[in-house]
């Protein structure tokens, strides 16, 4: 396998690479209101549609990927409403003092009459070789592999609701973010800017000196890459719900889940992202989609979740570690076995700059910032993905801790 700079150009800044072609990308028409859904009763329809052309109609059990957050609780409902006699295991992973959303999905699990298992997940860092090995790209948030893991030893079909923040309207903290930074006369470039300011934890002030000089990093290539989304006559925030559609979704948390599903040989199945739901989310009003005033996002989806009585969290979690608790427990070191050698491949290779490198751990150290630790352990993930695929010196077997 070939380094390509321009991958690691925009994998180390906004954590998916753009420039590859893609025939499934929304335009900002796709996005222009013809729908309608206030109560969410056709949204309902078509997830019970999405669930039957999906799994086949039979005795055999499904596995769910289930929070406590309002995607997976509805495709849990969704999935009983369809199956109501199936044998359902719903699986919740906890990261060692991360936010336990365990006990509130275990209730929900119980309404709706399915097995519950709770999976302590491991240090992110201790398998790193074997994730980045799945996925095959330098990435390094990819722990949910493990729910798979656990599905596949009962069943060939695992639930999710990857799909719902992006067509639903889910990422309030970035729509009210974008809000207070968005001035009237802001054109494509500056709404640009301060998209990216929205996902900060992807890049640092001082990115350019990041790379070494043979990267030849530059802003502007990052900037084109969004400005189909925000050059047309969309409302800023369903400009913005439109570049993450085309964004993470369409090439990080898709592709990532496929390259799972594959490697455990099981059909993972994003209910939300079946063709015919996305036409018709895309297509519902903004107001439907996002309150503004209250900041609450997933409106359609909130009746529905009212009208089924499920109570869940507000706040947007998921499966995620407490970063620092394991950079200081685990990561710290490897990242310094690897990073502060300077015999290792991203130096040999001369991607990326030790002097950059150097202060950043003295910003983790000192300061605690998430920023420039996000950066680090993705340097790391780059590192560990060359050794494994372009110079073969690591196997992906090989635990770090």
């Amino acid at each position: 396998m070939q380094i390509n700079k321009k991958q690691i150009h925009n994998y180390l800044t906004i954590r998916y690479d753009p420039s590859i072609n893609s025939s499934h990308l929304a335009t900002w028409k796709d996005f222009e209101i013809q729908t309608y859904d206030p109560h969410g009763y056709i949204t309902e329809n078509l997830l019970i549609s999405s669930i039957k052309n999906s799994i086949p109609d039979d005795n055999k059990p499904i596995a769910i990927s289930l929070s406590s957050g309002i995607d997976s609780s509805i495709c849990l409902a969704m999935l009983r409403k369809s199956f109501p006699n199936r044998r359902i295991f719903a699986i919740c992973g906890v990261f060692e003092n991360g936010f336990d959303e365990s006990i509130e999905a275990k209730k929900i699990a119980d309404k709706f009459s399915v097995e519950f298992k709770v999976i302590h997940m491991d240090s992110m860092f201790t398998n790193m070789p074997e994730i980045i090995s799945i996925s095959k790209r330098p990435r390094w948030n990819t722990y949910n592999h493990l729910i798979a893991k656990e599905a596949k030893k009962k069943t060939n079909f695992l639930v999710t609701g990857d799909g719902a923040d992006e067509l639903f309207g889910g990422y309030v903290f970035r729509y009210n973010k974008f809000n207070h930074l968005l001035k009237p006369k802001d054109n494509w470039l500056e709404k640009t800017k301060k998209y990216l300011e929205c996902h900060n934890r992807d890049w640092v002030p001082d990115q350019n000196d990041l790379f070494s000089k043979k990267i030849k990093f530059n802003w502007n290539k990052i900037y084109n890459y969004y400005k189909p989304s925000f050059q047309n006559n969309l409302h800023p925030i369903s400009q913005v719900m439109l570049a993450d559609f085309n964004g993470k979704l369409m090439f990080d948390f898709i592709p990532t889940g496929k390259a799972i599903s594959d490697y455990y040989k099981i059909k993972s199945t994003p209910i939300f992202l079946h063709k015919s739901l996305i036409t018709f989310a895309q297509k519902l009003p903004l107001h439907q989609k996002y309150d503004d005033k209250n900041n609450k996002g997933k409106l359609v989806l909130r009746a529905i979740s009212k009208r089924l009585g499920i109570d869940h969290i507000e706040e947007k979690k998921g499966f995620s570690p407490s970063l620092l608790f394991d950079w200081q427990k685990n990561g710290k070191n490897i990242c310094q076995s690897f990073l502060l050698n300077k015999k290792s491949q991203i130096y040999q290779k001369n991607l990326i700059n030790y002097d950059w490198i150097v202060k950043a751990f003295d910003k983790v150290e000192l300061d605690g910032d998430i920023r420039y630790l996000n950066r680090l352990i993705s340097i790391l993930a780059l590192e560990i993905w060359i050794k494994i695929f372009v110079t073969n010196e690591l196997q992906s077997i090989r635990k770090l801790i």
